[in-house]
């Protein structure tokens, strides 16, 4: 056996340093910045033109779509909400008037 790291490894070390370097002053640079965020834009854009079609698809089947069930439970929980409220005035309403008649 020989004394050291074996080939294979030494290859990938070499390929590491060679590689690395570039990819990594590539990672820093204004470029990819500039592009990672242009592929954002587009990925956003895309996801929104398939959101919009898929919901009117959707709605033309008289189904509903996410959006409406989204709001929906936004209405549900401000209901819910609202409920205890009022659940707590009457039941501090009933107790004033309990004091009251005692």
């Amino acid at each position: 056996m020989s004394d050291g790291p074996p080939t294979w490894l030494k290859l990938v070390l070499k390929a590491e340093r060679v590689l690395g370097s570039r990819v990594e002053s590539a990672v820093h640079s204004d470029t990819y910045f500039d592009l990672v965020t242009q592929l954002r834009r587009s990925g956003t854009r895309l996801s929104s033109t398939a959101e919009g079609v898929s919901r009117r698809i959707i709605h033309l089947a008289n189904l509903p779509a996410g959006t409406d069930i989204r709001r929906i439970r936004e209405q549900l929980s401000r209901m819910e909400r609202r409920l205890v409220e009022v659940s707590k005035e009457l039941d501090e309403l009933a107790a004033e008037r309990e004091q009251e008649l005692h």
